[in-house]
């Protein structure tokens, strides 16, 4: 029993991904590779199936109170995965704050609707077809995928997390320094050494740069996994607009290369119509 669990739970977080990426892929016209974790799968929706497919599964023959149930227990479970992963990581991995319905960003009336809805895909829809697939492959085929997949998504989860806690360090590094550093050349004016200050402020610049380096070589996924990356604290989110606005730059930068380079091949293909004419 606990077998076919895992292999639904990493099922619906497959599909949950795929949903997750279409629906913040169409509007931005490009690929969003969205998730907290390197896989493509998103485990948030994969216990909000289960909410759904075990909770409430008994409240089958009642459609609509499943997907009343859906829409508050799923609201509940994502506001608190994003209430938990502020708390480990200083930062908001979702924000809600622009929607016009919302409970301190976390969550939204649009998208609880939204869950509300796939609660009710998920249990008269796509369980059906889980169950009967997952009963196609041998118990022991079964023990053996779900163990593997566990141990997959717990490798995964220790990778991300640390490399979420690397990239919460830096930033927290950089503010600290650039702190300290405002403090030491305030006081170096403040005894008239202004040659000393500039020097110091050159100096703490560069040092400030590599690690700005490191931060932006391992928040390019976890930016552009997540797009509305915010945080409370206002000095936080001054460095994750400034790390936002290097990834859209770099973003643009290779569109116009893109851009560019497809116009210099039509340009040559031209060319060569002509010169074989």
């Amino acid at each position: 029993m606990e077998d076919r669990i895992v292999l639904s739970f990493f099922i619906y977080s497959f599909l949950g991904y795929i949903c997750e990426v279409i629906y913040c892929s169409v509007p931005q016209r490009r690929f969003v590779n969205r998730g907290f974790l390197y896989g493509p799968y998103l485990p948030i929706y994969g216990f909000g199936a289960m909410i759904v497919t075990v909770l409430l599964d008994p409240l089958h023959q009642w459609p609509l109170l499943v997907f009343l149930l859906s829409f508050l227990l799923t609201s509940v479970l994502e506001y608190f995965t994003s209430w938990l992963l502020e708390k480990l990581f200083s930062v908001k991995l979702w924000d809600y704050s622009k929607h016009k319905v919302n409970i301190n960003g976390r969550v939204c009336l649009l998208n609880s609707t939204l869950f509300g809805i796939m609660g009710i895909v998920v249990e008269y829809l796509a369980k059906p077809v889980v169950d009967d697939l997952i009963s196609l492959i041998p118990p022991r085929a079964v023990h053996l995928i779900a163990m593997a997949l566990f141990a997959l998504l717990v490798s995964d989860t220790v990778l991300s997390t640390a490399k979420m806690k690397a990239f919460r360090d830096a930033l927290q590094r950089i503010r600290t320094l650039r702190a300290e550093a405002e403090e030491r050349i305030a006081y170096l004016q403040g005894q008239g050494k202004a040659e000393l200050a500039q020097e110091l402020r050159l100096r703490i610049e560069a040092t400030l740069e590599k690690y700005r380096e490191g931060v932006r070589s391992s928040a390019r996924h976890i930016i552009a996994s997540n797009p509305t990356l915010s945080s409370r604290n206002e000095a936080l989110q001054a460095q994750l607009d400034i790390l936002h606005r290097w990834v859209r730059e770099r973003r643009d930068l290779r569109r116009k290369y893109a851009s560019d380079r497809d116009e210099i091949d039509r340009k040559s293909m031209d060319e060569l119509r002509k010169a074989g004419r």
